[in-house]
């Protein structure tokens, strides 16, 4: 990819992506005070981890306008490379979270206020952003992941071992996805018995039922999020240990260009998808523009 066209589609990005979470932080923040539903905190938590996505690239854009200037040190790459990773790391984390959250309020709807409090999601969090930080740092903290022969052109297995990405692949991305997977298939299950059981018992559903069942809908938005997840970062993960098992593929490039940008638009998508299928976002969203505009 044409060095000026990579900068452009970044700078668009950075620009983009930012904007669009920011929005969806101050929209989820509002209907938190509002209705005190804690499961908002983890979307804030997602958006949070998007936006600093975005803001790395921009970095990114003016280090492809600059020629790659900064990349001279295995340093500054690695740098760069780790403050992408780690927001990363904590968005499909912060999407584990919130499967399970969905799991916990149709599991166990009696018992979820207990389990699901404040202070325990932001003791989780921390965590989750610590751990976040160790993973996504990981080269920084043991050089021995570094690379020994760094030419200075800039990318993941460019300036860090192949272990790196085994260890990201193994440690978070394939067990939280499989994690996730298994939460959802409990969830249709769940939502299968459920379904069948109320409209039998309750021809016409109450109010209380109806509730409950926005809870499944719910679970369809982080689905769909998910979906989008997996086609964004799986081709670089998938890519990537192609070229780590296969020396003599030369797939680093394409990892490095197309396969990381695909990934970076996750970060857009993620907000977009909770505009346009949570009720709730999409309705506060409407009323605060019109309240903007007017």
């Amino acid at each position: 990819m044409p060095t000026l066209l990579y900068a452009v589609l970044h700078a668009l990005l950075g620009i983009l992506i930012p904007l669009t979470n920011v929005t969806v932080i101050v929209v989820v923040y509002k209907l938190l005070k509002k209705k005190h539903a804690k499961s908002y905190i983890f979307i804030i938590n997602l958006a949070a981890a998007d936006m600093l996505v975005g803001l790395m690239c921009i970095v990114e854009a003016l280090d492809d306008l600059y020629d790659d200037d900064f990349d001279k040190n295995i340093t500054f790459c690695l740098i760069r490379i780790c403050l992408t990773i780690t927001p990363c790391i904590s968005s499909i984390l912060t999407l584990l979270l919130i499967s399970l959250d969905r799991y916990l309020a149709v599991r166990l709807p009696l018992h979820y206020h207990r389990f699901v409090c404040t202070r325990a999601i932001l003791v989780v969090l921390l965590l989750l952003w610590s751990w976040s930080f160790f993973m996504g740092h990981l080269p920084l903290i043991s050089p021995s992941l570094q690379q020994s022969n760094y030419t200075g052109y800039c990318g993941l297995l460019y300036s860090a071992k192949s272990e790196y990405l085994f260890i990201l692949c193994f440690t978070v991305f394939i067990p939280a996805l499989a994690s996730i997977i298994f939460l959802h298939l409990s969830l249709g299950w769940i939502a299968f018995i459920q379904h069948r059981l109320i409209w039998k018992t309750w021809p016409t559903p109450t109010t209380s039922i109806l509730l409950y069942m926005r809870h499944f809908k719910a679970a369809r938005t982080v689905l769909i999020v998910i979906i989008c997840f997996a086609l964004s970062w799986g081709p670089y993960y998938i890519t990537g240990v192609i070229q780590a098992r296969c020396p003599d593929c030369d797939l680093k490039d394409l990892l490095k260009d197309l396969l990381f940008l695909l990934g970076e638009t996750n970060s857009l998508m993620n907000p977009l998808i909770y505009t346009f299928y949570s009720k709730d976002i999409r309705s506060y969203l409407s009323k605060l523009c019109k309240g903007w505009f007017h």
